[in-house]
């Protein structure tokens, strides 16, 4: 996840454990859903696209990894997409693993995430 990673570092962490738990970052693109990051235990972070339906907040997809301390190392153990699909294992989920650090990663890339979030640091600094 090395877009995650790019948009942390840019907006000033050097890893994701140093969001507080329960901290979110949104990162807005147009013609997207937005992208949440967001510390929801003490070695976990979520990465989400979020969409409200009937007034619910649906994932499109979640994914909830553990980061080791020590090695930053980002293991992929949730995979929530709405409505129907749900997996856990906190050993990892290596296909989930492999469409985080593939697919969805140059996906948000080229979606313009981590354009998005050098423009949301250039307008804070």
């Amino acid at each position: 996840m090395d877009s995650i990673k790019g948009i942390l570092s840019t907006l000033g962490y050097e890893s994701a454990l140093d969001l507080d738990v329960n901290e979110a970052i949104t990162i807005e693109v147009e013609a997207m859903m937005d992208l949440t990051i967001e510390r929801v235990g003490k070695t976990q972070l979520s990465v989400a696209h979020h969409y409200i339906q009937m007034g619910d907040l649906m994932c499109d997809p979640e994914i909830v990894f553990d980061v080791d301390a020590e090695t930053g190392q980002w293991t992929a153990v949730e995979y929530t997409q709405h409505p129907h699909l749900y997996q856990h294992n906190e050993s990892g989920l290596p296909d989930v693993q492999s469409f985080a650090d593939g697919t969805w990663d140059r996906n948000l890339q080229a979606q313009g995430f981590v354009d998005a979030a050098n423009q949301l640091a250039e307008a804070t600094a």
